[in-house]
Parts: structure tokens; sequence; C-alpha cells
């Protein structure tokens, strides 16, 4: 874009107004248009055609959510930007329905007003060029699985640490594992290896990273695994993009047959950019209450997304042997399909401390033999049958 983007402002405080137009001016956009919800907000948007809409939403947010329906009626082509002091997962969730394509929380801050701005216009860019059959040639391209859960302590990263494993060692395929876990990032411990470079130093440099110098920031597990850890320091995070991610992604998956990607138990701008990329989303829950409210909250977000139901795959982690509901209650609270179940299994915990997946330190494991089933039926391969003897003797079918 060879001018700089052009914003409507739709607040009904003028105090919070003036504050949003200086983050917008420091951010090098440029407002031309503001008001209040309603019809005050329609009239502006008609009056005054700009690129993006930045809404304020907060309490009570009827009238917000309303104006940002009424935005998307008048003005389709033109996404909305929600910024609002309320931070919780259900308001974040009512925004994305009534059509918000990005949430800011405030104080609005101009470095994450641009990442916003700019990532949304990327991607209505993207939806043009692809309705116009103008898409660039399509490259070849491996399976990205993404490991996402909307809470943390559900085992998201044993699942991606030993699902990248048995993809590698049973297909023999070129398996990339990508730690996008933003708060934590426990693959390379996980996995027992040193970080020497980090996905932030590839995003320092995405200028120059193609599909060969890539493989340089990669470290190789004894499994075969290729990792991409994540950085040391959750600070380096701060200055990564979605359009970073994207093309990280998009370079693993043309140069691996699999990439799977481990992601925190929140949601940001960086995991949308994850989800938006996979060709399968493993959506994890654990059976406490708490797990199964944001699950719902989470399939509600991928929804309004429109993010396809044939790609999420719902998984039951029991991660504890002490359970107080049924599967089949999780189920019907979700009006989901569970796709599977990882049984609890002490292994787990002794493998973990170990710094070894658990298909590799107990192969014959409850959780190993459910991962490596897992494999089968997302590869949509068949396992043979083995015999005791030949298990004893670690002879293949």
């Amino acid at each position: 874009m060879a001018r700089n983007p052009e914003v409507v402002t739709v607040d009904p405080d003028l105090g919070s107004r003036a504050e949003t137009k200086r983050a917008v001016q420091i951010a090098h956009f440029t407002v031309v248009g503001e008001g209040g919800y309603g019809v005050e907000a329609v009239t502006v948007a008609k009056e005054r055609p700009s690129d993006v809409f930045l809404v304020s939403v907060e309490e009570p947010v009827a009238l917000a959510l309303q104006t940002i329906e009424s935005l998307a009626d008048v003005a389709p082509g033109i996404p909305t930007i929600v910024y609002s002091s309320l931070a919780d997962a259900q308001s974040v969730r009512r925004a994305m329905v009534a059509g918000a394509r990005d949430y800011l929380v405030k104080p609005l801050k101009p470095e994450d007003l641009s990442r916003a701005v700019y990532g949304v216009l990327e991607q209505e860019e993207k939806k043009r060029l692809r309705a116009d059959g103008q898409g660039t040639e399509a490259s070849a391209r491996g399976t990205v699985i993404t490991v996402f859960g909307a809470k943390g302590g559900i085992g998201k990263t044993t699942i991606s640490t030993n699902l990248a494993v048995t993809l590698a060692k049973m297909t023999g395929a070129n398996v990339c594992l990508l730690d996008m876990d933003t708060r934590f990032g426990d693959v390379a411990i996980m996995m027992d290896v040193a970080v020497e470079s980090s996905i932030a130093d590839v995003a320092r440099k995405i200028e120059e990273i193609d599909r060969d110098k890539i493989r340089d920031y990669l470290v190789k597990h004894h499994s075969g695994v290729s990792i991409l850890p994540a950085p040391l320091h959750p600070t380096e995070w701060r200055n990564m993009t979605p359009q970073h991610i994207e093309r990280i992604v998009e370079l693993l998956a043309q140069t691996h047959d699999y990439v799977v990607v481990d992601t925190p138990g929140t949601f940001n701008e960086l995991i949308a950019a994850t989800l938006e990329l996979a060709n399968l989303i493993l959506l994890v829950t654990s059976m406490d209450i708490a797990s199964i409210k944001d699950t719902a909250l989470a399939l509600e977000m991928l929804r309004a997304a429109g993010v396809s139901e044939d790609k999420v795959k719902l998984m039951i982690n029991h991660s504890t042997a002490a359970n107080s509901l049924r599967e089949e209650d999780v189920s019907r609270v979700l009006e989901y399909d569970v796709f599977w179940r990882i049984p609890h299994d002490l292994s787990v915990s002794s493998s973990t401390q170990l710094g070894q997946p658990i298909v590799v330190a107990k192969p014959y494991a409850r959780v190993s033999r459910s991962i490596i089933e897992l494999a089968h039926a997302l590869t949509g391969t068949r396992q043979e049958k083995r015999g005791f003897l030949d298990r004893v003797l670690g002879r293949s079918a």
C-alpha cells in the first residue's frame, strides 16, 4: 500500500477518542472520520471512505456490538478492529462474533495498533486476490498440524512433542516441530536439546531467509525431528508480527512433510496466524470444568473466524486420574464430537523428567500407544498388528 492507511474511529467517549487519535497518528495512520455508535457511525462510514474501522467496546456492550454489525453491512470490505479495557475471553468472543477482525486491549499502543492494522489489511488483500483468481502459484506444501488449547497445563506440549517424534519414526518423513508457546516455550527442555537459535532469530532476518537458509536455524533431535525452538526470553516475541509467523510456517511447510506447531494456553494475533495456516487443528481440553468452559469459547471464536470445522479435531487429554465429568458429557456440552482421547498415564511425568518423549522412553505405555494410533489416524495409514513375541524382540511387522 503506497499511502498510509486511513481509519475511522468509533468511540462515544470524547476523551478516549482523542487518545485513540494520538495513537493512530503516532502509528503513521490518518484519521479520516470519527463518531459515536449507531447512526452516527454508519453515516461517517458512508461519507468518509477508509481502510479500517477502529471501534471502542465498553460496558454496556450491546450498542457497540450492534454498531460493528451495522458497519459490516454498509461496508463489508472494510475490516473492524476493536479496542477495549475488557480483556476477558467472553468479551473477545462477543466482539469476534459481531464481526471484529482483531481485538486490542487498552491502553492502545501504537506498535500494537500498527501490527493489527497491517495484519487485517494484508488478510483482506489475500481474500481479494483469491476471489479474483490471482493467488500466487501454489508450491509443494507439507501438512501443518497446530496443537491448540484455550487453557494452560492441559498437555499440549506433551502431545506436540510425542506426535512429532511418532510421525518421523512411523513415516520416515521430514518432520519439523515449531515452538510457538509465547509464554513458556518448553519444547527444547522436553526434547533435551540446546537452543542456539530460535524463531526470534529467524524473524529478525526474515527478509534474507529462504527455503535453504531456514534449515540453519533448526536443531536436529536424535529421533529425526527438526526443531525450531522458542526464544529463551519471552520479551523477544514482542517484535514478531503475524506476517513473520506466516512466512516462517510457510517456509517450514515447503521444506518438511509435516510441521507440528505447539501453542500456549492463550490466544493472540501470532497464534491466530498459526490457526489460519493449519491444515489440522488439534483442539485439546482436559476433563476439568474450567478447561471445558474455555474450550467452548475457543470453538466459538474459531467458528466466528470462519475456520472450517472439518479441520478442527477435538481431543480430550486425561491429564489426571480424577475426572468429575464423563466424555459424553463433554461432547454434549461442547456440541462437538470427540475425535481422540489420550489416557491418563503416570509414565508421562517420569519421561518428562528424563527429557525424553514418552514414545521413545516407554513406547508401550498407554499414552504412547494412543499417540501412535493418533498419528495413524491423522495420516490415514493403517497400523499393522504385531504379536507379543514381535514386540518383545523389537521385530517389525
